[in-house]
């Protein structure tokens, strides 16, 4: 990958009970069309405010996708659990958040396990670090690529990111990622403190079809 891709829509966070009362009105004022929201975490924590994050995501107009934080713990077991507490069903998206040293294996498998819930794969949120070799079911999910490349510093993708990311071994050349979170420091007005912010490989109607429907290009 040769250039930055182009267009992209700088108005996506994500969030959990971590960012304690958010003020949805007042993101969905700043430009933010989408959050990804924590559901759960392995066999059996619910986010304290999973509940509460999505519906005043929604009420403020804001798209929200649901993801679940992968531990050591049974995969099939994580699948279950996940599913039940953010209540997917057929067409849902949904995320899987992998940073523990679980193993492809494991996010295949609950992957799969939502796949089959929900009627579209997953996105896997995962980098260079988790993947040292292509996996060819991960290959074909759509990414969440975290990636920083200015660290832990605040601002916007434009002030950021001057060059493409390091990719995981096995992407597409023709679409290598779908989300770039390209800080985990950004400052969105309506929540308290620093905001894991990214980006969309797209425009914001593109992102909102493909939040409906799984596509990436019309049709």
């Amino acid at each position: 990958m040769s250039a930055l891709p182009a267009p992209v829509f700088d108005g996506v966070i994500d969030v959990s009970h971590y960012n304690g009362a958010i003020d949805w009105p007042a993101v969905a004022a700043a430009g933010i069309a989408l959050a990804f929201v924590k559901a759960s975490e392995g066999a059996s924590l619910v986010d304290p405010r999973f509940a509460a994050n999505s519906a005043g995501a929604e009420g403020a107009g804001i798209l929200v996708i649901p993801y679940h934080f992968i531990n050591l713990g049974d995969p099939v077991v994580q699948a279950r659990h996940f599913i039940a507490a953010a209540g997917l069903g057929r067409g849902a998206p949904a995320m899987l958040d992998w940073e523990t040293a679980c193993g492809a294996a494991s996010l295949v498998t609950i992957g799969e396990a939502v796949a089959a819930a929900t009627a579209r794969d997953p996105i896997g949120y995962y980098g260079r670090a988790q993947l040292p070799r292509a996996e060819p079911t991960l290959s074909r999910w759509p990414l969440m690529l975290p990636e920083y490349p200015r660290g832990n510093r605040p601002g916007q993708y434009a002030t950021l990111v001057a060059a493409p990311p390091g990719l995981p071994p096995g992407r597409p050349a023709s679409r290598p990622y779908d989300f770039h979170q390209y800080t985990p420091a950004g400052h969105v007005p309506g929540i308290s403190g620093p905001v894991d912010r990214s980006i969309w490989v797209g425009s914001r109607d593109e992102l909102r079809r493909w939040h409906a429907s799984g596509q990436t290009s019309p049709g």
